[in-house]
Order: C-alpha cells, then structure tokens, then sequence
C-alpha cells in the first residue's frame, strides 16, 4: 500500500513537473517572440517620426521660402537656409528654380553638389545621405523651384534610440527578478508539500 502510495505521488511530481517545464516553455517563447516584435516596431517607429521631422522641417522651409524666391530675394533666402541648418541634425539647406539651376544654400553652400567617385559596387548610389526634397509653389500654386536637404535621420533617432534600449534593459531586470522570485516561490511551495506529505504518512503509520 505505501509503494502504490510513493508510486502514485511520484507520478504525480513527475507529471506537475514536466506541465511546469511545458508552461514555463511556452511563455519563454512568448516573451521572446515579443520581445523580438516590440523591438522592430519599436526602431521602425523611431525611424519614421525622424524620418517625418526632417520632412516637416523641409515643407516649412519651402512654405516660407515661397515668397522670397519668386523676388529672388537672396538674403533672405540665405537667412531662411541659415536658420533651418542650425539644426544639430540638417547637414546641408540647398534651393534652386524651377529649372533646376542652384539659387543659394546655407553658409558653406555656395556651389551645387559635385557627385563624384561613386562606389562602383553600388552602381548609382551615393555613400551620403539622400536628400529630403520639397518643391516650391508660389500664390497660383505654379511650381518656382525647390528645396533640398540632408537632414541626419539616423543621428537624429540616435538619443531616443539609447533610451528605448536602457528601458529594454530595465525591463529585462525587471522579468530576471520576477522569474528567480517566482523560481523561490515554487521551491518553497515544494518543501511545504513535501513536508505535508511526510506530516500525512506519519499520521497514517500511527
């Protein structure tokens, strides 16, 4: 009676243990799996909002820069250009007509840009960056030129890159504790039973 008894609780044990190791199983890859997907979406979305700051800085520049272009007013063109590549994150501030022809840029832009030495394993590519490109309407919504900017997205996502990665880092601290907390709890619970049991059988004897 006491074998079939041992026999039957372990068992019993063997089965909770392997239903624990399945769970346990199934919830690491769970939280990888998201884990995973939260940090793609997560770089994808930093990516985009500095992606879209660049653009509204270049759309603005090209609203305001309307006016003045179509007067050829160079100052304030030169001033409007001065002002936007303040940015830490603009590179270059470039205008030009309608016809393409280069009208004036940021300090230090005086000249359009010599494209020279291209890779030749990335044929048509260019090691810069691509420039963020908006065109110039006048008071008639007639196209006058455009504006052209190299603005540093990947520098410009740099800093919230650092946080999104120490929140990462936090959180993984945070699911370490948790997982040798609850690891602590479940062997606690075990020695509890097991002195249950043993408190039983010597009941049962007497």
């Amino acid at each position: 009676m006491k074998n079939t008894q041992a026999l039957e609780t372990l068992s019993s044990s063997r089965s909770r243990r392997l239903l624990r190791l399945l769970v346990a199983a199934m919830c690491f890859l769970t939280i990888t799996w998201l884990a995973f997907n939260t940090s793609f979406r997560s770089h994808q979305l930093l990516h985009t909002n500095a992606d879209h700051t660049g653009r509204s800085l270049t759309k603005q520049l090209a609203l305001n820069a309307a006016l003045p272009l179509s007067r050829i007013d160079t100052p304030q063109l030169r001033a409007l250009s001065n002002h936007l590549a303040s940015d830490e994150f603009v590179l270059s501030v470039r205008l030009y007509n309608h016809q393409g022809q280069f009208i004036i840029g940021n300090d230090g832009q005086d000249t359009p840009p010599e494209i020279t030495d291209l890779p030749r394993h990335l044929a048509g590519l260019t090691q810069s960056k691509q420039p963020i490109v908006e065109p110039i309407y006048d008071s008639e919504q007639q196209p006058i030129g455009f504006v052209s900017v190299e603005y540093l997205t990947e520098a410009a996502m740099a800093q919230s890159h650092r946080h999104f990665h120490e929140l990462g880092r936090v959180v993984l601290l945070m699911l370490g504790i948790a997982c040798i907390f609850t690891w602590q709890i479940g062997r606690a619970l075990k020695r509890w039973e097991v002195k249950r049991q043993i408190r039983n059988s010597v009941t049962d004897e007497e």
